[in-house]
């Protein structure tokens, strides 16, 4: 993987992580579709596009993660290395790339778009519940 690419895949983990964070302290909070619409769309870029366009997407999802982070009175997450991934891990992410090549986030329903934040906060370091997102994906 490129070093743009790990740069869009760990700022797309910060960007669930930060969510995650939002929602665990505002129970019943589920973000509208607008984030998972910008995650659906950077995990697609990293899919599918070069190197310049992955750097680029990459910093606009780090500008979101200080946009929720300031919103939401929550820790802005640094960014992921992906490279650090555990097993378990990096069996959940291929759950979350082919979930974001399935839907687009109005095809998503609430406990879907909340699944997918909290995977992607499941694949920061030292996370603990990959396991328990696996079994539910």
């Amino acid at each position: 993987m490129s070093e743009q690419k790990n740069l869009l895949a760990g700022s797309v983990i910060a960007l669930g992580a930060t969510i995650t964070e939002a929602m665990d302290d505002a129970p019943g909070f589920v973000p509208c579709g607008t984030p998972a619409q910008v995650i659906l769309n950077a995990i697609n870029t990293y899919a599918g596009s070069d190197d310049a366009a992955a750097a680029q997407t990459a910093q606009q999802v780090s500008g979101f993660v200080g946009h929720v982070s300031e919103h939401r009175g929550v820790t802005a997450h640094e960014t992921a290395d992906v490279e650090q991934l555990s097993d378990q891990q990096k069996e959940l992410a291929q759950k979350v790339l082919d979930l974001a090549k399935a839907a687009t986030a109005d095809t998503m329903d609430p406990r879907q778009t909340e699944w997918l934040y909290r995977a992607l906060g499941a694949l920061e370091p030292g996370a603990t519940t990959a396991a328990e997102l696996l079994a539910q994906a």
